[in-house]
């Protein structure tokens, strides 16, 4: 039996605020980074600023090469060359088409951004251990833990997913108009 704080399967997703400012990974995140590194497995991360960037340096830094860099438009950093896919034509479709590909996931979390609280969501949602370091900018520092499936961490996610597929509806009618 699977113990409740442990990554499954063999697709890591790593993600994180562009707004994360720290030089280097936390030492909690690169400790379970390298877990996923010794049990050999895929990881998918994105490309933008921020913590991405920090993601791809380290796997680069380890010559780690089963590595997956996600996009959406277009490709702005990938540090080791790696195989790219587009995984959407904007933010949303990409994220929620990277975790839906993952078994479990790491994230840093800067100063509760939204893109990070609905994906935070998603994988709540979808059951998929999560590890989590939580950042703050006005006092620079952080906490880490496992995700937590009582927690809300975003507290619109059902309004805005409500108003997506009102949008969508929408959007079918008048295209088959």
């Amino acid at each position: 039996m699977v113990r409740q704080y442990e990554f499954v399967g063999n697709r890591l997703l790593l993600m994180g605020s562009k707004t994360y400012k720290g030089k280097v990974l936390p030492v909690e995140v690169k400790r379970h980074l390298e877990e996923a590194i010794a049990s050999k497995m895929t990881i998918i991360l994105g490309e933008a600023p921020g913590a991405c960037r920090l993601y791809q340096d380290f796997l680069k830094a380890k010559n780690y090469r089963k590595v997956i860099v996600g996009h959406a438009r277009s490709m702005r950093y990938n540090a080791g060359n790696w195989k790219t896919v587009k995984y959407g034509d904007d933010v949303h479709e990409r994220e929620t088409k990277m975790v839906g590909e993952c078994d479990s996931a790491i994230a840093i979390w800067a100063d509760n951004s939204g893109v990070i609280a609905e994906n935070l969501e998603l994988l709540k949602n979808q059951g998929k251990p999560t590890f989590l370091y939580e950042y703050s900018s006005k006092t620079n520092s952080g906490e880490s833990s496992w995700v937590n499936p009582k927690r809300i961490y975003d507290p619109y996610f059902y309004m805005k997913e409500h108003w997506r597929k009102k949008k969508e509806s929408r959007k079918n009618l008048s295209s088959r108009k």
